[in-house]
């Protein structure tokens, strides 16, 4: 199964089509959403977010790409295959909320959210029977669909899931407000350097490297601590403004794996899990050793290593990594790179 211009990013979980096995999915030659990225990477319905697409052609960083960006409403008939419902995959219609177009949009995210895509009972509709809520992912986490549109072409097709603050679904109500209590919204992962050699690389400035050389790249992400402790700088789990107002004086999380508390539907109870840190690597030329790397949750490392092996023939190129978490967050870092 081939999809040369579709694409799913999907953070939480990770969907994506298939590729044959002679495609190589860090090679970046025609125009391509390598990621998007929420601010907050978690929102409560009705509040604003702010979106911004990594898109990018084989010449580098598109300055101005005329991306079409809409919420969808349409929730998935349980008989329909796909992770969304079709309607989502359209350019226009009723189930879709146009967000403008451009690099990046700002919008509240749909009120209904929660209902149409979470915990909550869904509203009736006349042509289908009742519906019912719909099941977190395997982190807890709930997502509201977005699509986008790049250009005039109906096959660039994006779509993203959008993390949203829920309430829990059966949970008792004692639980219900100790998760309220000591849980904290998701914080997309930050890449605090990428490395050469152990040197951090400036944004923006130009690496070099001979034809056909390699070059070892690390990128690095922050140090999140396993339990919550105050007077690190940072608002975790079970930290709270009335008990570490020096932590909890700025956003709430941590920009690498979060330890964050989940429902256990099997056990029926609160659990505490750390986040998988997955790391995608993309290239306009070259090649790199593995197009995905990464940390599992137990892997306490907050970086993660390539190597990218410079082409044969002298000229310039561009290196884009993104970092994801595996609720919904996502960072980049893009490298310029001559060779010569």
């Amino acid at each position: 199964m081939t999809c040369p211009k579709r694409h799913i990013i999907a953070l939480a979980p990770l969907l994506a089509c298939v590729p044959d096995l002679d495609v190589d999915l860090a090679r970046v030659d025609a125009p391509r959403v390598l990621a998007v990225r929420a601010e907050p990477a978690e929102v409560v319905p009705g509040e604003p977010v702010a979106l911004s697409a990594l898109y990018v052609d084989a010449g580098g960083t598109l300055v101005d790409g005329p991306l079409e960006w809409a919420f969808c409403a349409a929730r998935r008939p349980l008989a329909e295959l796909g992770p969304v419902n079709r309607a989502c995959l359209a350019r226009e219609g009723d189930a879709l909320l146009s967000l403008g177009t451009g690099l990046a949009v700002t919008a509240p995210a749909p009120a209904d959210a929660c209902r149409l895509f979470g915990p909550e009972p869904p509203p009736a509709t006349a042509d289908q029977p009742a519906g019912r809520p719909v099941d977190p992912d395997i982190t807890g986490g709930y997502y509201q669909p977005l699509r986008i549109f790049a250009g005039d072409d109906d096959a660039d097709l994006t779509l993203f899931q959008l993390k949203i603050t829920c309430g829990l679904a059966g949970a008792d109500q004692q639980q219900s407000a100790e998760y309220r209590a000591r849980a904290r919204p998701n914080r997309a992962p930050a890449v605090v350097a990428l490395e050469r050699d152990g040197d951090a690389l400036a944004p923006g400035v130009t690496a070099t490297v001979a034809p056909g050389a390699e070059l070892p790249l690390r990128l690095v992400w922050e140090t999140c601590p396993e339990a919550p402790k105050c007077g690190d700088a940072l608002c975790t789990l079970d930290e709270a403004a009335d008990t570490c107002p020096a932590d909890c004086g700025g956003p709430p999380g941590c920009g690498g794996a979060e330890t964050y508390l989940r429902f256990d539907p099997t056990a029926l109870q609160l659990v505490t899990s750390r986040e998988a840190i997955r790391v995608a690597w993309y290239a306009t030329g070259g090649r790199y050793t593995a197009a995905r790397t990464g940390r599992a949750p137990d892997e306490p490392e907050a970086f993660s290593d390539n190597v990218w092996t410079a082409p044969d023939a002298p000229g310039d190129h561009t290196l884009w990594i993104v970092v994801r978490d595996d609720r919904g967050g996502a960072d980049w870092r893009e490298l310029p790179v001559r060779v010569e």
